[in-house]
Order: C-alpha cells, then structure tokens, then sequence
C-alpha cells in the first residue's frame, strides 16, 4: 500500500504540538491521492438522494459530507488502515500504538456561499485524552477563495470542550471568533494535492464557502488515536457520530470500530 512520499521532520512534529495544526507539504504520492479522489467520488455517486444533515443546496452550489466511508469502500478502508495515515500520526503523537478512530469527506462546489462555523471537533467525538489527531488530506487545489481551512493556533492547550454546530450557526460557547479574526492567532493554508493540514482533535478551526467559479473543494478527514486515548460518552454528540460499541467510559480504543493500524518495533522501543 502506499507510504509515504517524505518522512516527517522534527520541526513539523513540534509546530504540530506547540500550535495545535501543522501543514505537511507534498507527503501523499499521485498513487495516495487518486485512491482518495476515487473514493470520495464514489461516495458521492450514492448521495443523490441525501438528507438534510448530509447534504444542502443554495441554487446550484452544494455542500456535502459523508461519514464511515471506510466501512463500505473497501479501497478506502485499504487506504486508512494500510496508507500514510497510521505513520504520519504515530510520528506526532508519539506513544506505542495508533488505532483508526473514524473517517468523513467534505464537499464544496464552486459557489457554494455555506461556511464551515469554528468548532472543534473533540466536542464531537466521544473520547477523552491527549493523543488525538485529525489529518485533513485535499485532493483539490485549495485557496483562501475556495474554503481553505482556518485554524485558531494553541487552542488546543486549554484543555475545553465545544460542543456546537458545524454548518452555518456559531457555537454559542466559544469565542465569535468569525466577526473578529484578527482578535485570534488564525492560520490557513494554501495546499495542493499531495499536501495535508494535521491538527488536534481539540484545535479550533472553521472555512468560509466556496466563493471560486470553477473549482471544487473535496476533502478527505482522517482520525487516529493513541495510547492515551479513552473512550468517554457525551450526552450532545449527534447520532451520525455516535458508535454501537461495547466499550464503557474509561476503556482504552479496541475492536473492530477502532482497529490498531500501527505499533511500534520492538528495536525502536529499545532505540
């Protein structure tokens, strides 16, 4: 399977845990990234018919979103399991063992106007501890003008929780971080594909819409864990998040949900 095209340095691994978000430049070979253009165009085919927490139009332009991608393709799932995405988290997290938390895409057509409200996405995911990382992987040219991420640098250190909504509203309890921008240490990238944005699962961030005339936004997002990681309910995480799972507050990632997708050597233990 593929791996990746350039190893991750050490400034990246400390950009990525003193601010919360690093921008890895040409990590995912051609190969890596038609799988996912492939994938996430089949996902696509099946959305015809949407719901609402899927899918919403304005005229012609569309934003969309789909979750669990990797339990119904199997060439995506080969990709998040076997891929670049275990080595590239187990060399930010550090820790012994990476296990795959889950997976969505993201869609936004050219004129899309619907933006991406700051939120986080720890509020949204029911697992409590440091060791979390979400791998934002384009497979699209991406602008500020097209919906480029935005970050809020060392949000993560607090330690807060946001639950609140993604899609247009503002999360009541942070920050209006929208209507202030310089007010906040933001961030955002220009990337191509071949490049991804990794950020913690507890970074602030959010996007504008798709104010480009021709290009479309498709993304894929991908979540790994590691050793510290420990399942925890919460009573507001949305149903589409939520997993059929045995586990109980305070169990380590396990079983088929949350598969182990990377260990280390026993020579680099002892290294």
């Amino acid at each position: 399977m593929t791996k990746l095209a350039r190893q991750i340095t050490r400034d990246e691994v400390a950009a990525y845990r003193h601010a919360g978000v690093v921008l890895l430049r040409g990590v995912l070979d051609l190969p890596a990234v038609n799988t996912l253009r492939r994938s996430i165009d089949q996902a696509l085919m099946t959305m015809q018919d949407a719901s609402p927490e899927q899918a919403s139009s304005a005229g012609k332009s569309t934003v969309m979103f789909d979750i669990g991608l990797a339990a119904r393709l199997r060439e995506f799932r080969r990709f998040t399991l076997n891929g670049p995405g275990p080595e590239i988290a187990a060399g930010l997290l550090g820790g012994d063992q990476i296990n795959f938390f889950g997976d969505q895409i993201f869609v936004k057509e050219p004129g899309t106007r619907e933006r991406t409200a700051f939120h986080q996405d720890a509020g949204y995911f029911e697992i409590a501890g440091e060791q979390c990382c979400v791998l934002w992987i384009p497979v699209d040219p991406v602008t500020i003008e097209s919906g480029s991420m935005m970050y809020w640098r060392g949000s993560h250190k607090s330690g807060a929780i946001y639950p609140g909504q993604v899609i247009a509203g503002q999360n009541a309890e942070l920050p209006d971080i929208e209507s202030n921008l310089d007010g906040f240490d933001i961030v955002h990238f220009d990337v191509e594909p071949g490049d991804m944005v990794v950020h913690h699962y507890r970074t602030v961030h959010g996007a504008a819409g798709n104010a480009s005339r021709y290009q479309v936004r498709r993304a894929a997002s991908l979540r790994y864990c590691g050793d510290d990681i420990r399942f925890q309910t919460r009573s507001w995480t949305p149903g589409q998040f939520r997993r059929n799972t045995s586990l109980k507050d305070g169990d380590p990632l396990s079983g088929t949900d949350f598969p182990v997708v990377w260990r280390r050597r026993t020579d680099q233990q002892a290294a």
